[in-house]
């Protein structure tokens, strides 16, 4: 059961105004233009680095701070943005500071050169209704802004997205916590000293050993939204508590570990992406759409770390979208062997 906040809370607060960075190919810069122009219309502001660089300021930095203050990267995708190194560098760096992605389609064409960053967002289609797709890009933009907290807001309401139930052993689900891609996961493979173990393979057989496992997360940074002190501290006991925190890894799973591992039951309906576990390191990501009342409830988990037969070390990246609003953090999981095998 979560604890729920205090009564007295602070005032509401005021959301400020949202920001876009407009990333596309020159040849769209008009097709930009207008987005821009539509955007303000709706209460945001959107930047261009053709229009909006000031004279005499280093082209390079400037887009870079201006990402890290925007709250959405709209990417105008095309054929020559899809092959665009500038572009790419711009969705890296968007992605590097856990900035929303908004694809928005000016034609009906697949994503190649920057399929590896584009396969898991929502397409957005420019070609089948600007109205429709600015109301779209709006409503995403506004749905990751703070929501007002009033008294009597409990940390359920606020985070709002059901969670997954993987019994106990992966707490960061069974809390209620959620999204995360994969960032940069082929890199961080190749930049570390492997350990023992065939590099070639996505998932080495019998990994972990089965029985029951016991788990402890500690909630280290909430990235968004801004939250007062006391409510940070409330935030945290209620995704680091967990009364049982003993947890079954059956021996099928541990021989073999994929999204069953994660949810055993089928019950949030996780897929499992980019997922290796070999040579003492494992990384992934989880996506998941827990049933329950909220149709926009989504939860995504990244997961980087390392594991022994009896122990596993994760630093996530964890966001949990619901109609009420998104909280994104970063966790770090420890899991450890207790005893075994005899469960199931």
């Amino acid at each position: 059961m979560m604890a729920a906040m205090t009564d007295a809370g602070p005032p509401p607060i005021t959301p400020k105004r949202l920001s876009a960075f407009i990333s596309h190919h020159s040849s769209q810069v008009e097709t930009a233009r207008r987005l821009k122009r539509l955007l303000a219309a709706c209460g945001i502001d959107g930047w261009l680095a053709p229009d909006d660089i000031a004279a005499g300021t280093a082209f390079d930095q400037s887009i870079v701070d201006q990402i890290d203050r925007s709250d959405a990267i709209v990417l105008l995708f095309c054929p020559q943005s899809d092959q665009s190194r500038h572009v790419k560098r711009e969705l890296m760096l968007g992605e590097d500071s856990n900035k929303i992605i908004l694809p928005v389609r000016l034609e009906d064409v697949r994503a190649q050169g920057l399929a590896y960053w584009l396969k898991d967002y929502q397409w957005i289609d420019w070609f089948a209704g600007e109205e429709q797709a600015v109301d779209r890009i709006v409503s995403a933009m506004n749905s990751g802004a703070a929501p007002a907290m009033s008294p009597g807001t409990t940390a359920r309401q606020m985070s709002a997205a059901p969670a997954p139930r993987r019994k106990r052993l992966w707490m960061l689900i069974a809390a209620g916590v959620a999204l995360a891609g994969l960032i940069g996961g082929g890199i961080w493979w190749q930049s570390r000293t492997p350990a023992a173990g065939d590099p070639g393979a996505a998932v080495a057989d019998n990994p972990i050993e089965p029985g029951i496992w016991t788990s402890k997360r500690e909630v280290v940074e909430i990235l968004f939204p801004e939250m007062a002190p006391e409510f940070v501290a409330q935030f945290k006991q209620v995704l680091e508590t967990d009364p049982d925190p003993e947890d079954c890894i059956a021996p099928k799973v541990a021989a073999k570990p994929d999204v069953l591992l994660f949810d055993p039951d089928h019950e949030a309906k996780c897929t499992i992406g980019a997922f290796k576990m070999n040579g003492g390191r494992i990384s992934g990501y989880l996506n998941c759409k827990p049933a329950g009342d909220d149709p926009n409830a989504n939860l995504q988990i990244t997961m980087r770390g390392t594991y022994t037969r009896t122990s596993m070390e994760f630093d996530n990246l964890v966001t949990m979208q619901s109609s009420q609003g998104m909280v994104r953090f970063r966790s770090h999981e420890t899991q450890r062997w207790l005893r075994g095998p005899a469960c199931s």
